[in-house]
Parts: C-alpha cells; sequence; structure tokens
C-alpha cells in the first residue's frame, strides 16, 4: 500500500494521504458525483474525505443517527 502523496494531494492539502479502495452502491456514488459535478466539491476524494472528517466530528460529539 502506498503512503506517498501525489503532488495534487499535497497542494490540496498539505498532508500525506494513503489511497484507500472501497465499494459503495451505485447510488451513493451517483450522489457523490452530483456534488462535484455542481461545483461542491472539485473531486470525488475531496467528497468523500469531508463526509469522513463530519462523520469523525460528529462521533467525537457523541451524536447518532439512530443506526
Amino acid at each position: 500500500m502506498s503512503t506517498e502523496p501525489t503532488p495534487r494531494d499535497r497542494a490540496s492539502t498539505g498532508a500525506s494521504m494513503e489511497r484507500v479502495t472501497i465499494r459503495i452502491p451505485t447510488t451513493q456514488l451517483e450522489r457523490v458525483e452530483s456534488l462535484v459535478d455542481a461545483g461542491v466539491f472539485p473531486n470525488r476524494s475531496e467528497a468523500i474525505r469531508a463526509a469522513i472528517r463530519q462523520l469523525g466530528e460528529r462521533e467525537t460529539r457523541g451524536e447518532s443517527d439512530g443506526e
């Protein structure tokens, strides 16, 4: 597994990155693509990183979505 960030990753975050491969339902990917197409995020990776950050913040606050 490569831990070396790409030049684009370094430019956008300044942090080292690790590549993670995931499988998600098509409908969820379409939602991510819609956000990218609407200009909310520059790419899929940024959208998914934002979602993970939000989850981490919510868990830190002790919030739950009822699952």
